[in-house]
C-alpha cells in the first residue's frame, strides 16, 4: 500500500521502529554511563563537599531522578518500537522532556562555561528527543500522526 507522498508505509513503519530502538539503546547506554561514570565525577565531590545536608540531599535526589528518567526513556522507547499506540504519547512525554532538558543544558553551559561543551548533555538529549518525534511521525500499518 502506498501513501499519498509515494512512500511505502511498511518501510516507514520499520524506520520508525528502528529509530525507537536506536533511541532506546542510546538511553540505556546513557543511563549506565550516568550511574557508573557520572556518579564518581559529579556526586562524589558533592558528598565530600561541606554542603548543608538539605542541599546535598536535594542534589542526590535530582541525580537519581535523572537516572530514572533516562532509564524510563529506554524502556518507554523500547515499548513504543513495538506498540504503535505508544508512539505519540512517548514522543510528547519523553521526547518533549528530553528537548526541554537539552535547552536547559545548552543555556547553562553558556552561563557557567561560556561554550557549548561544558555540559554536553544537550548533545545527547536533543538528538534523542528529535529522533523520538521523527520515529513517532513514521506511519505504521496506516497509522500516522494524530490529528489535532
Amino acid at each position: 500500500m502506498r501513501t499519498d507522498a509515494g512512500g511505502n508505509r511498511l518501510q516507514d513503519g520499520r524506520a520508525g521502529r528502528s529509530a525507537f530502538l536506536v533511541a532506546s539503546a542510546v538511553n540505556a547506554v546513557a543511563a549506565i554511563y550516568h550511574i557508573i561514570g557520572g556518579t564518581p565525577e559529579v556526586m562524589y565531590p558533592v558528598y565530600s563537599a561541606d554542603l548543608p545536608p538539605a542541599s546535598a540531599g536535594v542534589l542526590d535526589i535530582l541525580w537519581y531522578q535523572m537516572a530514572a528518567l533516562i532509564a524510563g526513556g529506554a524502556v518507554a522507547t523500547l515499548v513504543a518500537a513495538f506498540r504503535s499506540d505508544w508512539r505519540w504519547p512517548v514522543a510528547w512525554i519523553i521526547g518533549g522532556h528530553f528537548l526541554v532538558i537539552s535547552g536547559i543544558c545548552l543555556f547553562f553551559t553558556f552561563v557557567w562555561f561560556g561554550n557549548p561543551w561544558g555540559l554536553i548533555q544537550w548533545a545527547i538529549f536533543g538528538p534523542v528527543g528529535l529522533i523520538i518525534f521523527w520515529a513517532a511521525a513514521r506511519p505504521e500499518s496506516g497509522a500516522g500522526a494524530p490529528t489535532l
